[in-house]
């Protein structure tokens, strides 16, 4: 019954993409790509970058994305470290 809700229905009944806005987004000039898809296959929790969105009114930015941090996470779960993982 929420308004926002029955808003994402309706770009979703018209098979239309949801103008959202970003909460998290990489410099151009550090030429880093991000794909979702590679970290839902690696069961990386939306929650770990985006917070318990279930209890949330709107997005918010919980973790400072640089290659300090996402190297970190990366050694933690074993993923690729090579510049070409995330660089382009």
């Amino acid at each position: 019954d929420k308004p926002d809700v029955k808003k994402v229905a309706e770009y979703a009944a018209k098979g239309r993409e949801i103008p959202w806005v970003r909460v998290y987004k990489f410099d151009a000039h550090a030429d880093v790509r991000f794909n979702h898809a590679a970290h839902i296959r690696a069961k990386v929790d939306c929650a770990t970058c985006h917070g318990d969105m279930t209890q949330a009114e709107t997005a918010q930015k919980n973790v400072n994305h640089n290659m300090g941090t996402c190297l970190s996470c990366h050694r933690q779960k074993g993923a690729p470290q090579d510049c070409a993982t995330c660089h382009y």
